[in-house]
């Protein structure tokens, strides 16, 4: 405690020194969260190498295999594809590993691919099925790594260290030796990862260049109209705010997409852990309370709205069970109310007497227990009929019935004995 009060006393020191010297408060704006470097392993490669690797050792030879890119799956579509004939068929795999292999033995291939597919193809013709289908499925999966590095490259794309790498190889070929140092990548052609990262670079140097332009312009209508100009201030920062929120939120669907198995477009697993940046500052809060006048909604209201639209699913997921048992049991039943039966077949007769008499035995017992008596129920009446002396017969009442003509039955009127007085005793 005692070093609390101190570090606190050292803070507010310092902040009235600041305001006695009229110097500036720095607050540290809020960082974009941080996604780990290694979740863009494969992303690297596939951009500045153009496939992923995979080294096997198969007969002693050392292979190398890499990821095929959209050139090379349209030229296996070319050679017939998946047919349903056997032959066909294994001939279209044989060829998938073939356009598989990167280097065999040490040896680059690359250069020279088209001569050596045939050879490869029929290497791998000969090699048992067990063994052929376990190259195959290892293969599947470094394809299927690539493809996942292509969705994620939308999120690389925003990382600084990308804008790194693009200012260096902006303008070269991705595909050249040049940039992967791997002779016969040329022959390649460039992948979907390569096109999506140019593309979103392009049009990330365009804005920038736009911006530029825009806050120039600002800066010389500030010179003539400052007020006017200060609210397109406020609007451009609202604008770049909302930007970065939506970029935010785009790359935790990506990756969580990717690394997660959730889909992209669930809104609703997505409101349960998306990237929220909560208000930290005096102008964020001033934002959401101007969205609370203006009746919109923000992230907590869509948060409460989608349990409250959960919780609705279910009520209704339970009414149509009950209205399916409902109708199940119709269908068994029909109309009949069953509450419950006792098979009385092979029963003699004074066994079902028995069981007669049991019935109405128990139902007079629930009836018994069902009645009250006041005397015993209440001690207040027991000491009433106690102080009085009054016996079981006094307490009761019976009625008994008469022959007598209720015609001329005149009610009788009691006198009122106590007269109703006057407040304030006036009269």
């Amino acid at each position: 405690m005692v070093a609390a009060a101190e570090s606190y006393a050292v803070e507010q020191e310092k902040l009235s020194k600041q305001l006695e010297g009229n110097s500036e408060i720095h607050i540290q704006a809020p960082k974009e969260p941080e996604v780990n470097p290694a979740l863009y392993r494969d992303v690297e490669p596939m951009l500045f190498r153009g496939f992923l690797t995979l080294t096997a050792r198969i007969n002693g030879v050392i292979f190398v295999f890499k990821s095929l890119n959209q050139h090379e799956y349209e030229l296996l579509g070319f050679t017939g594809g998946m047919q349903t004939d056997a032959i066909a068929t294994q001939k279209f795999w044989d060829i998938f590993l073939a356009y598989g292999v990167f280097m065999i033995d040490g040896v680059n291939i690359l250069p020279e691919r088209e001569k050596f597919i045939p050879k490869i193809a029929e290497a791998f013709a000969e090699f048992p099925p067990d063994a052929r289908q376990r190259v195959i499925r290892h293969l599947s999966e470094v394809n299927r790594r690539a493809n996942n590095a292509v969705t994620i490259t939308e999120c690389y794309s925003s990382e600084i260290y990308s804008r790194f790498r693009w200012a260096q190889i902006k303008g070269l070929d991705p595909t050249s030796t040049a940039v992967t140092g791997i002779h016969g990548t040329e022959r390649l052609g460039m992948n979907w990862a390569q096109h999506v990262w140019r593309a979103l670079n392009y049009y990330e140097d365009r804005n920038e260049e736009h911006d530029r332009e825009w806050e120039n312009a600002k800066f010389i209508g500030s010179c003539m109209v400052g007020k006017g100009i200060q609210k397109v201030y406020h609007q451009d920062t609202e604008r770049r705010r909302k930007e970065r929120d939506e970029r935010l939120a785009r790359k935790d669907r990506l990756l969580r997409q990717v690394y997660m198995g959730e889909s992209a477009d669930d809104k609703a697993q997505q409101l349960q852990g998306a990237v929220v940046v909560a208000a930290r500052s005096v102008d964020e809060l001033a934002g959401q309370l101007e969205k609370d006048l203006r009746g919109e909604k923000d992230w907590h209201d869509q948060v409460v709205e989608a349990q409250e639209q959960r919780i609705r699913t279910n009520l209704q997921g339970r009414r149509d069970h009950l209205e399916q048992l409902v109708q199940s049991h119709e269908q068994e039943f029909g109309r009949k109310t069953i509450t419950g039966g006792t098979n009385i077949a092979g029963l003699t007769a004074i066994e079902v007497q028995e069981r007669i008499l049991r019935t109405k035995q128990l139902e007079f017992q629930a009836a018994a227990r069902g009645m009250v008596h006041p005397e015993l129920a209440d001690p207040k009446m027991n000491a009433f009929i106690d102080k009085w002396g009054m016996t079981d017969a006094e307490v009761g009442s019976s009625l008994s019935e008469t022959d007598k003509d209720i015609s001329n039955v005149v009610p009788i009127i009691l006198p009122q004995t106590n007269p109703r007085g006057t407040p304030f005793g006036k009269k």
